[in-house]
């Protein structure tokens, strides 16, 4: 069953995401990679409208979207200029359908290092702490 995006989501911050992810799936891998990734923060909501149709997942704090699982294999991340440009020189990709503040990364890539989820987990939810709504 489709459930509704919580009120507390629906802010001018994150219009950028929940517009591109809409209609949006992820595979479960990619989901469980990420909520593995943020089992060990504080304050964070996950928000799927409809797992049993595997569709896209958002990670919030404070009301702010931190993070997100969508396709096949990618999760992406909102940081703070610093760790933006650390994320992209360690091969995350720009993600501007979702902001300029947005890094993705591909996940289960024979050819490239794991990427560290748990590391870009905490630098997005330490940002977001710090941010005034």
């Amino acid at each position: 069953m489709l459930q509704d995006i919580p009120r507390d989501l629906e802010t001018l911050r994150n219009r950028p995401v929940l517009r591109h992810i809409e209609g949006l799936s992820a595979h479960s891998d990619v989901v469980e990679a990420l909520a593995t990734a943020l089992k060990p923060l504080g304050d964070v909501q996950i928000f799927c409208p409809d797992s049993q149709q595997y569709r896209y997942v958002v990670a919030s704090t404070k009301g702010i979207i931190i993070a997100l699982a969508v396709g096949m294999n990618t999760t992406g991340f909102r940081l703070d200029e610093r760790m933006r440009s650390r994320a992209l020189a360690s091969g995350g990709l720009t993600f501007p359908e979702c902001g300029p503040e947005w890094v993705s990364f591909t996940l289960f890539r024979d050819d490239w290092p794991r990427i560290d989820l748990e590391f870009w987990a905490r630098k997005a939810y330490v940002a977001a702490r710090e941010l005034e709504r």
